[in-house]
Order: C-alpha cells, then structure tokens, then sequence
C-alpha cells in the first residue's frame, strides 16, 4: 500500500480542524454505553467522520474500523 505523505497529512488536518476548536471546551461529553465509562465528546464524532470521509474518497476498496461510526469492509485487504 502506497499511502502519500500528503494524504496522511490531509488526515491529520482534517482531525486538527474537528478537534483543535473544542479543545478543552465544555461542550457534551456522553457515555457510549449506559452504566460504563466510554465518553465520546462531538470532537471525536466529527474528527472520525471526516477522517473516514477522505479515506472513502480516495480508497473505497479500503476497510475502516471505527470507534465512534462503527466498522466498514473488514475483510478488505487494507484497513485502517
């Protein structure tokens, strides 16, 4: 698998800009799962779905494991 190093850093950009404005924010932290301790604040939500959004784009063949969107094609040859 060839993964550019401009792609890898779109990535990174694209989670920067999710995470970066709600950074120690006291936006809504909820628990995934009653009676646990799994928080997941908006900043992840929305840091995945644009990570998984330009993997999507440009890998469709891929396979993405999610922590906050569920999992998608995890028998493709690559995953992330």
């Amino acid at each position: 698998m060839d993964i550019s190093t401009d792609f890898m850093r779109r990535i990174a950009h694209a989670a920067a800009a999710e995470t970066l404005p709600r950074f120690r924010s006291q936006g809504a932290v909820t628990n995934k799962e009653a009676g646990s301790f799994d928080p997941v604040t908006e900043a992840d939500r929305e840091a995945e779905r644009s990570i998984r959004a330009l993997i999507s784009a440009e890998y469709p063949e891929h396979g993405i494991l999610g922590e906050e969107h569920g999992s998608q094609n995890l028998t493709s040859r690559h995953v992330w």
